[in-house]
């Protein structure tokens, strides 16, 4: 097979069997200057994958958005990734995809004909402890544990909440559900799905800001849900009722 010039020059960051895979805080997986390769049997869990050139899998990835040229799934190989940002797909014969929708936009569509189901999905995917340390020169797969259990909150009350607002409602429960922050910043991420399972949105309109605000260092998942809550209140003026 032949190779395009750039692809020949830029380095490739393999991710071989038996690395173990540190993601960085907002959980970046990138390679500035050239390509990804995720081998077979790897298993890799990110929020975002970014890189110049080609992203190549051969194991598994699970990913919020992939950012690269062309990305290219080998045969056996496994990718769950929502958001695709590529110029190109390779699919291998018997390579699965899920996800893979264009925009934001495709995705807000899907979630307001599916708002009830995806309410009451319940959070599949739960990390493994951490493994105690092995010996000297030995290492292991980043690797997820599939996990089925009831959902920790209560099924919101009849009506539809609004795209912007319901994208933002499934990105905050996922941020909340890591148990990472402090507990003055759960407290907060609390409250506002409260707000938002409870469709109280005359009282988020005027206490959004203070609640984000006690978010010390925020992560993307909630500088996105932010950046839709505000959006949907500039467009919506104080006073308006939506129907239900």
């Amino acid at each position: 097979m032949s190779r395009a010039p750039a692809e020949e020059a830029a380095p490739t960051m393999l991710i071989p069997r038996g690395t173990r895979i540190e993601i960085d805080a907002d959980g970046k997986l990138e390679s500035l200057g050239g390509s990804i390769r995720i081998d077979r049997g790897v298993e890799v869990e990110a929020v975002t994958v970014r890189c110049a050139e080609t992203c190549v899998v051969q194991g598994f990835l699970t990913a919020w958005k992939v950012s690269a040229r062309s990305l290219r799934l080998e045969d056996s190989a496994r990718a769950h990734v929502v958001l695709q940002e590529t110029q190109r797909l390779e699919v291998g014969r018997d390579a699965r995809l899920v996800g893979n929708f264009s925009s934001e936009k495709e995705l807000f569509g899907l979630f307001s004909r599916f708002a009830q189901q995806v309410r009451s999905l319940p959070h599949l995917f739960e990390r493994r402890p951490p493994a105690p340390e092995l010996p000297e020169g030995k290492a292991h797969d980043v690797v997820l544990e599939a996990k089925v259990t009831p959902p920790s909150r209560p099924a919101p009350p009849p009506g539809q909440l609004p795209e912007p607002l319901l994208l933002a409602l499934a990105l905050l429960e996922g941020e909340a559900d890591r148990k990472i922050h402090p507990p003055a910043a759960q407290r907060a991420l609390d409250e506002l799905i409260k707000l938002l399972l409870q469709q109280d949105l005359e009282t988020l309109r005027h206490t959004y800001r203070l609640l984000f605000g006690r978010l010390p260092e925020p992560r993307e998942q909630a500088r996105r849900a932010l950046e839709l809550v505000a959006e949907h209140y500039a467009a919506t003026p104080a006073g308006y009722d939506p129907p239900h």
